[in-house]
């Protein structure tokens, strides 16, 4: 087993720690911002910035807010929709020079919403027609992140999870993985605890579902076994307060769990988590996969639920609940209906009869405890 870099030192000159074929180039910094527009004006000429709007007050990024072309995702109203995605391209498109560059600067949402925009620019159609699997696209401009929390993986998937009117899904496809990756850990450094607590806690079940996988490729799952030991070792710890060792720890997590999630499928608790994403838009995704995690007792007895209960307890986070963010009775058939469109991921836990186990009453149940809570 091998778990990578375990100082903030270490990070800055780590080479590969991952099993999984990545696509993406990745870039250990120390100073993510000035590495990041160095290399830009080496390699772009004509980049264009999506940046999270909450860091603005953040003297670290005040260079990025300087560029004269971004465009500014307010990532804390929602995640990224498919008209946020949309609305960006119709700007793009207006442009008599298009970007050669897409830069996405924030967490999993702002990366991803960067991948969308890249690959929509060029095709056709609205980016809600892409959501799925294994659709014809051509590749759009250069993709390139730079993180500023760590845990989602977005930094080096081939995913662009969206929000869409009718379903919240990625836009599957190998177009949408970054070209570049610059990980700065220490630009995690003004994130609220809810934020670095909740996203390795989405880093976690990335990591433990994949390990319950019956359809993931045995590198991913090795991959997840070492992000596991980490992503426990993190949330144990606990992390109220910012540490630079333990933020570069974060950091080698995250790539596990998106290297990881390239050749592993995830299971129950992302696919319950989806009903839930669906019904409110204020909901993150990590807090509606802690939900469904702890509705979840009796599908993962050996660690999934123990240990979110346990990590709730030793952060000092209160148990989330659905009905703080507007769910309840109502929504139940709707979320039951959209749980159920998740095939791969009852596949990925149940093998190939799991239409047996996974009917409308079993999921519907599930809703109804979480509802309950």
């Amino acid at each position: 087993m091998s778990t990578g870099p375990r100082t903030a030192e270490e990070f800055k000159g780590a080479s590969r720690w991952w099993r999984t074929k990545i696509f993406t180039e990745i870039i250990p910094s120390g100073d993510g911002v000035s590495d990041l527009l160095d290399l830009l004006s080496q390699r772009a000429e004509s980049p264009y910035f999506i940046i999270d709007s909450a860091l603005k007050p953040q003297k670290p990024f005040e260079r990025l807010f300087a560029q004269p072309d971004r465009y500014e995702f307010d990532a804390s109203a929602s995640e990224p929709r498919t008209a946020d995605a949309d609305k960006a391209v119709s700007i793009l498109r207006s442009r008599k020079k298009p970007p050669d560059a897409i830069i996405g600067a924030g967490g999993g949402g702002t990366m991803d919403l960067a991948k969308a925009v890249s690959i929509c620019l060029v095709n056709p159609c609205s980016s809600a027609e892409y959501q799925g699997y294994g659709l014809d696209m051509v590749r759009g401009p250069d993709i390139w992140v730079l993180p500023t929390l760590s845990g989602t993986g977005a930094e080096v998937t081939p995913i662009a999870v969206l929000r869409g009117p009718e379903k919240k899904l990625g836009i599957n496809n190998n177009h949408t993985a970054p070209s570049v990756a610059v990980i700065d850990p220490g630009l995690s450094a003004k994130a609220r605890k809810f934020n670095r607590f909740y996203t390795m806690m989405d880093c976690f079940f990335h990591h433990y579902e994949i390990t319950k996988s019956s359809t993931s490729d045995p590198a991913a799952v090795e991959d997840s076994r070492d992000g596991l030991v980490i992503a426990r070792e993190l949330l144990t710890c606990g992390l109220t307060d910012f540490d630079t060792d333990r933020a570069a720890r974060s950091a080698v997590a995250s790539v596990l769990g998106g290297s990881s999630s390239i050749g592993g499928r995830v299971g129950v608790s992302h696919a319950i988590s989806y009903g839930l994403s669906n019904s409110s838009p204020t909901l993150p995704h990590s807090v509606a996969v802690t939900i469904s995690m702890l509705a979840c007792g009796d599908i993962y007895p050996d660690g999934g639920w123990d240990d979110t209960v346990k990590f709730l307890e030793i952060n000092g986070m209160p148990r989330p609940s659905a009905r703080e963010y507007g769910i309840d009775e109502t929504h139940i058939e709707l979320m039951t209906k959209t749980a159920l469109g998740m095939e791969k991921l009852w596949l990925s836990h149940f093998g190939p009869d799991w239409r047996r186990t996974v009917t409308h009453d079993f999921v519907e149940d599930i809703y109804k405890r979480i509802v309950a809570a």
